[in-house]
């Protein structure tokens, strides 16, 4: 019967490799240099108006805004993409008591709609804001006809 016992040339080899890796994936580790308090930027914060107007302004109003709003978002522009979301969003604050007997579909897909520019500018998606632009061009056009 043979035991199988390992030779002192295959293991040192192994132990080898081993060791050198271990040293050369540690110097790989995460270092922090110099000091280690970190500065935080908080952005101004900026009170927006509620407008006023008709159902039929306030929403010409929001699809001006989401017009370029993809645009904004695509060429990086997120401060004024951020800007004209405030503006969209203080806009459809001020359209919702206008709006609340259209029956509860039709205000969950408008406001579906108006989260679809905030995925935009959160998501740094422009397809999704010129879709809500259009898709809420098409929604309220029923309703600016009935007046």
């Amino acid at each position: 019967m043979r035991r199988s016992i390992r030779s002192p040339r295959v293991t040192v080899p192994r132990i080898t490799v081993a060791l050198v890796a271990g040293l050369t994936l540690g110097g790989c580790a995460t270092t922090i240099e110099g000091d280690t308090a970190t500065t935080s930027t908080v952005a101004a914060s900026t009170t927006t108006t509620i407008p006023r107007g008709t159902v039929a302004e306030l929403f010409g109003s929001i699809l001006g805004l989401g017009a370029n709003l993809g645009n904004d978002i695509a060429s990086g522009e997120m401060s004024t993409a951020r800007a004209k979301l405030a503006d969209i969003r203080a806009t459809w604050q001020a359209i919702t008591p206008q709006i609340t007997d259209l029956g509860r579909d039709r205000f969950d897909d408008l406001q579906r709609l108006i989260g679809l520019y905030e995925t935009a500018v959160d998501r740094r998606r422009p397809a999704d804001a010129d879709k809500a632009t259009r898709f809420l061009g098409l929604a309220i056009e029923p309703l600016i006809a009935a007046g």
